[in-house]
């Protein structure tokens, strides 16, 4: 039987290479997004002790530089927070940017895949036909041969009679 041989296997070899690579670059943007928001988290903790430092301030007998000092502190840790949300936003779009290319990736090589496999059964299909053929018309030849030695053997037995 011929070898089956898939013209279109560097083609899937160079999707399989695409489709690693949208793994990792997926896997990437993810462990940037997981960075952002630990950075976001870090940061919304410290706006909040901020606030809190704040109130102290304002129920106790804080001067009025005191509490300019910390209000400016707190507006600039909020504008910091703001930043960071942006920031966390932009990656998580990043994150689902390449998760769909690597969907797409992934789809265009399971295409091939399944038409890979539909022609190697097709040659495969082929191949048991061929070899059915082949044994049909060896096993006609054995009938056709078993047939004409007993028409012989009729007729010598007729002849002797």
């Amino acid at each position: 039987m011929k070898k089956f041989n898939f013209r279109l296997q560097r083609v899937i070899d160079v999707r399989e290479i695409r489709e690693k690579d949208c793994q990792r670059e997926l896997a990437s943007s993810m462990g940037e997004l997981k960075l952002q928001r630990e950075m976001l988290e870090a940061q919304q903790a410290e706006s909040k002790q901020g606030e809190e430092s704040l109130r102290r301030a304002l129920t106790s007998r804080t001067n009025a530089a005191g509490l300019n000092a910390l209000n400016g502190w707190r507006q600039w840790k909020e504008e910091e927070v703001v930043m960071q949300q942006q920031s966390t936003e932009k990656q998580a779009e990043v994150v689902e940017g390449k998760r769909k290319a690597l969907l797409q990736a992934s789809k265009e090589r399971k295409i091939l895949e399944k038409l890979k496999e539909k022609r190697m059964a097709e040659h495969q299909n082929e191949a048991l036909r061929k070899e059915q053929n082949f044994l049909d018309d060896i096993g006609g030849q054995h009938h056709r041969v078993d047939r004409g030695m007993d028409a012989e053997a009729l007729e010598i037995v007729d002849h002797n009679h």
